[in-house]
């Protein structure tokens, strides 16, 4: 018997009246559905993707209440900036899915820092996230070892958290010792300014008297061929 699942519009971004057919779902804690598709050109179609969305489903046993569906086209994953990604994560994050479903990893986000963060947000949120070709990107909520996998995700994000900070403050280090100023640019005050033509009348070079009041060169130069 066929099974139809219910589409709800929520924006332009998403299918509607869509018809799995024979198409049966696992419980497993899916109940209300999203499914993301991406194209990065408008010459690239979704055929390929929906193919294997569609036969990972037909394996499933029980229909969700809803299934909600998004496409993007034309948008690379590097950015979140996406319509319908946009359209889906607001509905996770009001509690109307709890689970996303998508092709590959890469349909949902180009830079796996990105996907393991958003990810872990997702998860905070309740909602699983599986990846139809990629069975150790099956987060979905019958995954017994589910939480295991989040657990090692968020150390990953953590690392990745201190290597970034360890970047920061080495080259911060690095700038002190060639001699860089750091913090905040100092303001051309009227002082400053006074002190910056003393020191022109005494016929040093703009770079020196920046040197000296501690701006740039050509705020220097600025500053003093004001009119």
């Amino acid at each position: 018997m066929a099974k139809i699942a219910t589409i709800a519009h929520i924006s332009k971004s998403v299918w509607y009246n869509f018809d799995f057919g024979e198409l049966f779902f696992d419980g497993g804690g899916m109940k209300n559905v999203a499914i993301y598709y991406r194209v990065s050109t408008e010459r690239q179609d979704l055929r390929s993707q929906k193919e294997a969305v569609e036969s990972w489903l037909a394996k499933r046993d029980t229909e969700p209440g809803k299934v909600y569906l998004f496409k993007d086209e034309g948008y690379s994953g590097s950015t979140q900036q996406r319509p319908a990604y946009r359209d889906m994560m607001k509905l996770a994050i009001s509690g109307r899915i709890d689970t996303i479903v998508v092709y590959r990893l890469d349909r949902f986000s180009r830079s796996a820092n990105n996907a393991i963060r958003t990810l872990l947000e997702l998860d905070d949120y309740g909602v699983a996230f599986v990846s139809v070709t990629q069975p150790v990107l099956n987060l979905g909520h019958d995954n017994p070892f589910r939480r295991t996998m989040l657990a090692a995700f968020a150390e990953i994000a953590e690392i990745e958290r201190e290597t970034i900070v360890a970047r920061i403050k080495s080259g911060l280090q690095a700038a002190r010792k060639r001699g860089v100023k750091l913090g905040r640019p100092r303001k051309a005050t009227a002082a400053v300014l006074s002190q910056a033509r003393e020191l022109q009348g005494q016929g040093l070079s703009y770079g020196e008297i920046a040197r000296r009041v501690k701006l740039s060169k050509g705020m220097v130069h600025n500053m003093l061929n004001a009119k």
